[in-house]
């Protein structure tokens, strides 16, 4: 091919419409006059004056060979997708184009129908440019063309560090364009049809600066939220009424009963509340406290009460306390405790309004202080309730900008009305759909991503060297902390896991859920991630000793047994209880403090969730991060593998189970080479991890699966 036709093929025509791109009035539109724009583009590389004169001589003289090259190169469009380096590409995408072949003739030559109609955007790619350093581009093309025509396939794109093939050099084009002679015949089927070529190209956009290792992007929008206010309350402003005669009746009692034991008592006061009234008195010299501890059940049959407890001595002062259930006990409702001063006091990051204790003060606590809070109690006890007013009690004083919940439900009833602050409050994790997690095998999903989250959390407030997320939120909103070349700091919102029944977890998946719950309850303090588990069944294989003993906020509600009791609160108490959300509490190995819980109806809540889920909230959850996409990063490398690695693992996809037993019967080797074939199958994903006696659980389901990840 001469070089007029062969620059004219390969670079005019873009040259010509980069220029019709910033043509002033005098440019030529290579579109419209293909010759002129040749022309011009000969004298641009300074070609000589006669080679410019004669160009259109030239094009005439040439036009068959024209013709018949055009025929069989196709016309490309390039569709481009920009991603993130960081994203993730399925390996699996196929491009099927649609074929037509071109209808050729001088006319259509001369005004240029056959040019690709994308040529700015080949242009951008510098595709078909000479002398374009192709290795500096991310993207990888692979384009077979067959020798009929009638299929071209696009394989996968694949995004990596290997240069591109030269476009107008692959051995696909050449081979191709020697199946025909340059005076050849072209095929009678070939001029009559179009070829329309496809090219569905992913471009990296590589990150040359920080990035955000969260999901804290979506907080930058700006929302117009209203907290909820007091009127989706039902008001309750009467106190409790005090009924004098009842005390008084109660006091002689009890100071009879105790002189028939010998027991002589000073100085008894009474301290009423709404659920409880509190009998304090001094014992005479000489009388032990265990005598009086002893008599609980000849109190409470003289008393005529359903249960009495009794507190010797009562912490800090020199006296007994015996709390004595009320004839007519009050309600207490959740609206007096939000109306309260305690509640609103500024120095509470997460207040939490629990009810009122027994001197009718309303009780508050910080959970950024617990920092774990441990729930049980017997069915029907108040824990859903108590579990409502926690939740509750963050939303009427936290922004969402600076909370995020993540709700863990095995009933599927109990917290389902959250659901509707699934753009305001909710975090969620990618890998599953569900935004309330119900299921067990789910919930092992979430909990793995808190504890990624905790991970990155860590690694953000270590290059700054903080130590919690109180002193980097601060420094971060005085400017403090600019960004790195990696890492962008922004404010990270708290995270609060509600688990409202562990024991249906620890059932089901005991080793998978214990792991990360101990790793959270350990570690994920200081980054503002607390927990909230409760369960109605306060055993030690639930309530393991390592829970424990990373939860020393306690509350126990009503309980079968005093062994229940002790394994909640390691003491005795909760099984006297009155229910109906009377409750002990306990704080960092502090004695428990007897609260009536505040009651939260359903209908209230719902009515709170409908507030704040009809305002306008961000464009998705707060996300976390992707175990799944976690694990794809870690595997074996392929040279690393072993030669039986790709056969194991057909056969374990076909048997769906998989074990060292089955890959040393079939694939006749020993032990120690099917026990690390095994560690690299579970390395790239296809099985899941050592489940004990039992045969390791297969993740895919099909052999398409595997041919991803080979």
């Amino acid at each position: 091919m001469d070089e007029p036709a062969r620059i004219f093929r390969r670079n005019s025509e873009l040259e010509a419409e980069t220029v019709a791109n910033n043509a002033n009035e005098e440019d030529i539109n290579p579109l419209k006059n293909p010759l002129k724009a040749f022309s011009k583009s000969l004298k641009k590389k300074g070609a000589d004056k006669e080679k410019i004169d004669d160009s259109p001589k030239e094009y005439a003289n040439n036009f068959e060979r024209f013709q018949d090259e055009a025929a069989t190169k196709p016309n490309i469009t390039i569709n481009k997708k920009v991603i993130q380096e960081d994203e993730f590409i399925p390996q699996s995408k196929y491009v099927t184009p649609v074929i037509e072949k071109p209808v050729f003739t001088e006319e259509n030559f001369r005004e240029n129908n056959y040019q690709p109609k994308d040529l700015k955007e080949i242009n951008e790619l510098n595709v078909f440019n000479e002398g374009n350093d192709l290795n500096d581009m991310n993207v990888s093309k692979e384009i077979n063309y067959t020798k009929d025509l009638n299929v071209v396939s696009v394989p996968s794109v694949l995004l990596g560090k290997e240069p591109i093939p030269d476009f107008e050099k692959s051995e696909e084009i050449e081979e191709f364009a020697g199946d025909f002679e340059e005076n050849e015949t072209i095929p009678s089927d070939i001029p009559n049809k179009k070829i329309l070529v496809t090219v569905n190209e992913l471009v990296v956009k590589k990150h040359n600066g920080p990035v955000n290792l969260l999901s804290t992007n979506v907080l930058d929008e700006e929302i117009d939220y209203k907290p909820p206010t007091l009127n989706l309350l039902v008001d309750d402003d009467d106190k409790f009424l005090i009924n004098e005669d009842e005390l008084k009746t109660n006091a002689r009692i009890l100071q009879e009963k105790l002189e028939t034991f010998k027991i002589y008592i000073e100085n008894l006061s009474v301290t009423p509340g709404p659920v409880v009234t509190q009998y304090e008195f001094v014992p005479s010299a000489g009388i032990k406290i265990s005598r009086i501890a002893a008599l609980s059940d000849d109190i409470a049959m003289a008393l005529k009460a359903k249960g009495i407890r009794i507190i010797a001595p009562v912490p800090g002062k020199g006296t007994v306390g015996i709390e004595i259930p009320n004839a007519n006990p009050s309600m207490v409702r959740f609206s007096s405790c939000v109306k309260s001063s305690k509640f609103h006091n500024m120095n509470l990051k997460l207040p939490l309004a629990f009810g009122k204790t027994i001197s009718g003060d309303v009780f508050t606590a910080d959970l950024s202080r617990m920092p774990h809070l441990l729930i049980a109690g017997a069915t029907g006890s108040g824990k859903s309730v108590g579990i409502n007013s926690i939740i509750t009690s963050l939303l009427f004083k936290i922004h969402p900008r600076n909370l995020k919940f993540v709700i863990i439900d095995p009933k599927k009833v109990e917290l389902r009305q959250y659901k509707a602050l699934e753009n305001h409050f909710l975090a969620a994790s990618p890998d599953i759909d569900n935004i309330i997690i119900t299921a067990p095998e789910e919930a092992v999903i979430v909990l793995k991503a808190v504890c990624a989250e905790m991970d990155l959390r860590y690694d953000i407030m270590a290059r700054v060297g903080q130590r919690n997320i109180a002193d980097y939120n601060k420094k971060i909103s005085e400017g403090k902390f600019k960004d790195d070349k990696e890492v962008i700091h922004k404010n990270m919102p708290y995270i609060v896991v509600i688990i409202d029944e562990l024991a249906d977890l620890m059932l089901t998946a005991s080793k998978e859920v214990e792991t990360p719950i101990i790793r959270i309850a350990q570690l994920a303090r200081a980054v503002g991630i607390h927990l909230v588990v409760a369960t109605q069944r306060p055993s030690v294989d639930v309530i393991t000793g390592i829970i424990k003993a990373n939860f020393p906020s306690r509350i126990s509600y009503l309980v079968a047994s005093r062994i229940d009791s002790r394994t909640v609160l390691d003491t005795m108490g909760a099984e006297k209880l009155l229910g109906n959300g009377d409750m002990l509490f306990q704080a960092g190995g502090s004695p428990p403090m007897r609260v009536q819980n505040a009651f939260l109806s359903t209908e209230e809540v719902e009515d709170i969730c409908s507030f704040i889920g009809k305002q306008k909230g961000y464009s998705e959850p707060y996300m976390l991060p992707s175990i799944l996409e976690t694990k794809e990063g870690i595997g074996v490398a392929r040279e690393d593998r072993d030669t039986f690695f790709e056969e194991a693992a057909r056969l374990v996809i076909r048997h769906q189970q998989a074990s060292v037993s089955l890959i040393q019967r079939r694939l006749k080797v020993g032990y120690a080479r099917a026990g690390r074939i095994v560690d690299e199958l579970e390395s790239m994903g296809v099985v899941g991890p050592y489940d004990g006696s039992k045969a390791r659980s297969v993740l895919l389901e099909s052999e398409s699966d595997l041919e991803a990840i080979l």
